[in-house]
């Protein structure tokens, strides 16, 4: 699909890659050639589940008016003929790619593809998409091909639905013709891609080392990310500060290097420094899914969902929620049992998504010893916590569900598609993390910055209270009672003019719009940990969970004068209370993390939910029963360990 429509979206033919109808359209020279449609995968004209019934619903609307063209592997064309035959019969026009052609000859396969275009009255086109073999001739015959109307012959009539009797007597009939088919290509009888997938899955799907293994990989990502990606991330930091102090020597008027430096770049520049945490995430989760291995982890986790009411079709929703939780709950299509689709997207969001990778990096980096434990460094050890722990949670909520489910379900026995393990293709690879880090970087540019725009408006208006003046007249006496420094930097100013202008920006921001609503609600939050600038933060965050981040920025790039020179880490280490004693303690910081682990603060994931489930019942029971469990875990966290550590 990417190779014909010159495209960058996400493809595959295993459990919730691909869950909706993807379009794009196909060029012949400068003008636009047809609009080409990518279905979910479809392995009978009987639909299992939603995704299915995507792409049979649509072949449906267009049978007789659009070609439709078959992705088969090539080392497995016995099985897979059979679905485009049946569908040969009820009068689809097609053709066939045979796809993965550097594959069938490392197997020592010759495929007839001539003999069986002319067996079968249906194009045949060898394809490797992972090179673009052979493309180029399946995009000139669709341009040629895909306006003609319908040709080939009925057996059953167009509009006559299949009986069960019926789709048997021809599944049976496309088989007996695919063994035809098959029969006339040449090589070994045995698989030799198989044979030595069956080598690497004795190792990797044991029952006793597959578990261990997968974990001690996961282990191994969540160390990387705070290993490999700090230089990276100190690097962006540091321009992020170079900007803020040009803008506040270069630009004018005042207002308009707060807006820029306290405002826009405060608050983007804070979560833009988790961008290489992101493509190291993705890089390796990538890495992973290419190679063919973490399909097959579904597979091994069916056998340990039993108990909980799920089984290993939930295994892919669940890992494309660690990216983010819309494409997961929108994987979840792929789920038969529509009770166990519904646990999956109630459980879900809470998978550590990418969003709250910043929450974590900032707060982890901050108040957690950079000490090593053994051979692993003790962040790192943390984060692989916050990443299981939001796994435990989920699966005790599915158990709590499957237990307040009466009815006695069956456990559906149902096959999971295996890709053969493969090395990863690198640009594919380098494409699948650039489009995720630019989803981020798109939402850093919109959502982000929209929110950091109106934090700055909130917390810097108005201007106007009882005692403003009198803080005002101090400033002014402190900058004549200090010696002129042409062109001094804010660190050479006298500490008594930075002690009258730091009292000034405090009470500006205590005194905003958005200082009085954060003062407000902060005994609604104290009982966990939090001042009224992290109720700011929570508030903010309901729309998007790295506003959090961003908030901080800006709520302490306005509090003080001092700290724009300072990283948001160091400005929350060095924060005091009125009585002197630190603002933020480890207690704050376990606290924040079991909040945000917890807590449903996605509006997209509020909407997609509604979407999938065509209701509004279910995702208010989830914002309702995260919150409830976010603020009372948290309570707990934070009275505990404020009291013993």
């Amino acid at each position: 699909f990417n190779r014909l429509a010159m495209a960058n979206e996400r493809v595959g033919n295993y459990a919730g890659c691909t869950v909706e109808k993807k379009t794009a359209s196909v060029l012949d020279g400068t003008e636009v050639a047809f609009e080409l449609t990518d279905l979910p995968g479809l392995y009978s004209l009987k639909p299992n589940s939603l995704d299915e019934e995507v792409a049979l619903k649509h072949l449906e609307e267009k049978r007789g008016q659009s070609l439709v063209v078959f992705v088969l592997d090539g080392n497995n064309l016995e099985q897979e003929l059979i679905l485009p035959l049946m569908l040969k019969e009820r009068g689809y026009r097609m053709a066939i790619a045979v796809n993965m052609m550097d594959e069938v000859r490392a197997n020592k396969k010759i495929l007839n593809l001539a003999g069986m275009t002319e067996l079968a009255g249906v194009s045949f086109f060898p394809v490797a998409a992972k090179s673009g073999e052979g493309v180029e001739s399946l995009r000139k015959y669709l341009v040629k091909h895909e306006g003609e109307g319908t040709h080939g012959y009925h057996r059953l009539g167009a509009e006559e639905a299949l009986s069960d009797e019926a789709l048997l007597l021809l599944h049976r009939q496309s088989r007996a013709q695919a063994r035809r088919l098959n029969a006339l290509n040449q090589g070994p009888k045995e698989n030799l891609l198989l044979e030595r997938d069956a080598r690497f899955d004795r190792v990797l799907l044991n029952r006793v080392f597959g578990p261990i293994l997968f974990f001690a990989t996961m282990f191994v990502l969540f160390q990387g990310i705070f290993t490999w990606a700090v230089p990276l991330s100190d690097g962006v930091e540091g321009v992020i500060g170079i900007l803020q102090r040009f803008v506040q020597a270069e630009v004018s008027p005042p207002i308009l290097a707060s807006l820029l430096s306290d405002g826009l770049l405060a608050g983007v520049g804070a979560v833009l420094v988790f961008v290489p945490q992101i493509g190291i995430l993705f890089l390796m989760i990538g890495a992973l899914e290419y190679s063919g291995y973490l399909p097959r982890v579904a597979y091994m986790v069916d056998r340990l969902m039993k108990p909980y009411g799920l089984d290993g079709k939930v295994f892919i929703p669940l890992l494309s929620s660690v990216a983010c939780a819309v494409p997961g709950i929108m994987a979840t299509r792929t789920i038969e049992s529509e009770r166990t689709r519904l646990t999956t997207i109630m459980i879900s969001p809470l998978m550590t998504c990418s969003a709250r990778l910043p929450v974590y990096t900032l707060l982890i980096s901050t108040f957690i010893p950079n000490r090593s434990v053994g051979i692993f460094s003790l962040p790192g050890l943390v984060m692989f916590g916050m990443y299981a722990l939001g796994v435990v949670v989920a699966l005790g909520v599915a158990l709590v569900l499957h237990k307040l489910d009466f009815k006695k379900r069956r456990h559906l026995v149902d096959f999971i598609h295996l890709p053969h393990y493969r090395v990863p293709n690198w640009p594919e690879l380098a494409r699948y993390v650039w489009l995720r880090i630019y989803a981020f970087l798109r939402k850093a540019g919109t959502i982000i910055a929209a929110m950091s725009i109106l934090l700055w408006l909130l917390l810097t208006f108005p201007k106007s209270y009882e005692g403003r003046e009198a803080l005002q007249a101090k400033v002014d006496a402190a900058a004549i009672a200090a010696p002129a420094i042409s062109g001094a930097a804010e660190s050479e100013k006298s500490s008594a003019l930075l002690a009258a202008e730091d009292n000034l920006s405090a009470a500006d921001l205590e005194h905003s719009f958005g200082g009085q609503v954060g003062h407000a609600l902060e005994p609604v939050f104290r009982p966990v940990g939090y001042d009224w600038r992290l109720t700011i933060g929570i508030l903010a965050s309901l729309a998007a969970r790295e506003v959090f981040v961003a908030t901080l920025g800006t709520v302490f790039a306005l509090g003080t004068v001092e700290e724009h020179t300072e990283g948001l880490s160091q400005t929350l280490l060095s924060s005091k209370r009125p009585d002197g004693a630190p603002a933020y303690t480890l207690a704050t910081c376990l606290s924040l993390l079991v909040f945000f682990a917890f807590s449903l603060q996605c509006v997209s994931t509020i909407g997609v939910a509604r979407r999938e489930t065509n209701s509004w019942k279910i995702p208010l029971i989830m914002f309702t029963y995260m919150f409830a469990l976010a603020y009372g875990s948290a309570f707990v966290v934070f009275q505990v360990t404020s009291r013993f550590l």
